[in-house]
C-alpha cells in the first residue's frame, strides 16, 4: 500500500504545532518557574498540617491556606526582623564608638593586628597612609570604589529579588493549597503516562525526597542556631539571641554559622578574653560544623534510600547547577535516577539462566 504525501506531512505538522505550543507556554511560564517550584516545595513540606487545619475548620480550604501562609511568613520573617533590629542598634553603637575615637585624632591600630605575620605591617602602613591622606593610598581606595559599589548594588538586587521571589512563592502556594488534590491527581496521571506501573512509586520517592531535604535543612538550621546561641551566651558575647537567629538564617548556606561566629571570636580576642575567644572558635569549627556534617545527611537520608555520597553530590551539585533551588532539586533528581537504575538492575532477566551464564559444559570447554 502506497502512502500519500499528506499522510506523512500531517503528523509532522501536528508535531511541529505541538512543539511550538510547548515552547510558547514555556516562554510564558519561564519567569514564574522558580517561584512555582519554591511554592510546590513549601506546600509539599507542610501538606499534613494544612490538611489538619482543613479538618479543624470544617473543610474551609481557603481559610486554612491563609492561616498556613501567615504561619510561614511568621516563621520566615520573625528571625530576620529580630536579627535586623538588634544589628541596627549594634551598628548605631559601633558608629558612635568609631566617631568618638576619631574625634580624639586618627587612632592607632591594635598591636595584635599590626603584629600579624606577613600582613600586619602592610595593614598598618595602609592605615597610617589613610590617616595622612597619602596620595598612593587614596588612589588605591579610589580604585576600589567602583568594584565595591557594583558589588553593593548587585547584593541589594539579589536581596530585593529574593524578597520578591518569596512573596510570589507564597502567593502561588495559596492556590496550590486550595487545588492540591486536583494537582496531585493531574501529576499522578502524567506520571502514569510517562512511567507506567512505576509511577506511584516514583511519585512517592520524589515527595519523600523533597520533604527529607527540607526537613534536613531546617532541622540542621535549628540545631546549629541553638548550639551557636549556647556558645554565645557562655562566652558572654552581646546580643546572643540576635546572633542565634542570624545563625539560623546563615545555616541555609554551607558554613554560614561558622562565618558568623569567627568574627565574634575575634572580637572577644580584641577585648582581651583570649580563653573565651579560643573556646568560641573551637566550638564553631568543631561542634557547629559537625552538626552540619552529621545531622543534615541523617535527616535527608530518612526521606530516601539514597547513599550518603549521592546525597552530598545532589546538594552540592544542585546548588552549583541551579543555585539555592538546586539544593532541593538535586537530591530529588538523583533519588529518582537511583531508584530507576536500582530497579532496572535488580529486576529478573527475561532470558533463561543458561543464556546468561552458560551451562557447565560450556564452562568446562572454556577452561580446556
Amino acid at each position: 500500500m502506497k502512502l500519500k504525501t499528506s499522510d506523512l506531512i500531517e503528523p509532522l505538522v501536528a508535531l511541529g504545532a505541538i512543539f511550538l505550543l510547548c515552547l510558547t507556554v514555556f516562554s510564558i511560564m519561564k519567569p514564574f518557574l522558580a517561584a512555582s517550584l519554591w511554592a510546590a516545595i513549601l506546600v509539599l513540606s507542610t501538606w499534613k498540617p494544612y490538611l489538619y487545619l482543613v479538618e479543624k475548620l470544617n473543610g474551609r480550604r481557603a481559610l486554612a491556606a491563609i492561616l498556613m501562609l501567615l504561619t510561614l511568613c511568621l516563621f520566615i520573617l520573625l528571625p530576620v526582623i529580630i536579627a535586623a533590629s538588634d544589628f541596627a542598634n549594634v551598628g548605631v553603637n559601633f558608629i558612635n564608638q568609631v566617631r568618638s575615637s576619631f574625634d580624639a585624632g586618627w587612632p592607632a591600630l591594635p598591636d595584635w593586628l599590626t603584629g600579624l605575620p606577613l600582613v600586619g605591617e602592610k595593614v598598618n602602613e595602609f592605615w597610617v597612609g589613610l590617616g595622612a591622606h597619602d596620595a598612593k593610598t587614596m588612589a588605591m581606595i579610589r580604585g576600589f570604589i567602583g568594584p565595591v559599589t557594583e558589588w553593593v548594588i548587585f547584593l541589594a538586587g539579589q536581596v530585593g529579588g529574593g524578597m520578591v521571589m518569596m512573596l510570589m512563592s507564597l502567593f502561588i502556594a495559596f492556590f496550590i493549597y486550595q487545588d492540591g488534590e486536583h494537582i496531585r491527581e493531574w501529576v499522578r496521571g502524567l506520571m502514569e503516562r510517562v512511567a507506567g506501573e512505576r509511577s506511584t512509586e516514583l511519585l512517592a520517592v520524589s515527595v519523600n525526597s523533597t520533604k527529607g531535604v527540607v526537613y534536613g535543612f531546617l532541622g540542621t538550621a535549628v540545631a546549629q542556631a541553638l548550639l551557636s546561641w549556647i556558645a554565645y551566651v557562655i562566652a558572654g558575647v552581646p546580643n546572643a539571641m540576635s546572633l542565634g537567629f542570624a545563625s539560623f538564617i546563615m545555616a541555609l548556606l554551607p558554613g554560614g554559622p561558622v562565618l558568623l561566629g569567627l568574627p565574634a571570636a575575634a572580637w572577644l580576642y580584641h577585648q582581651g578574653d583570649v580563653g573565651w575567644s579560643i573556646f568560641l572558635a573551637a566550638w564553631m569549627l568543631i561542634v557547629v560544623s559537625s552538626a552540619d556534617n552529621v545531622i543534615k545527611p541523617i535527616l535527608i537520608g530518612k526521606g530516601s534510600n539514597l547513599p550518603f555520597i549521592l546525597i552530598l553530590f545532589g546538594v552540592l551539585g544542585g546548588a552549583l547547577a541551579f543555585g539555592m533551588l538546586g539544593v532541593f532539586i538535586g537530591p530529588v533528581l538523583l533519588t529518582i535516577f537511583y531508584e530507576i537504575a536500582r530497579n532496572w538492575v535488580l529486576q529478573p532477566s527475561s532470558l533463561p539462566p543458561e543464556a546468561v551464564v552458560g551451562n557447565s559444559t560450556d564452562v568446562s570447554n572454556i577452561k580446556n
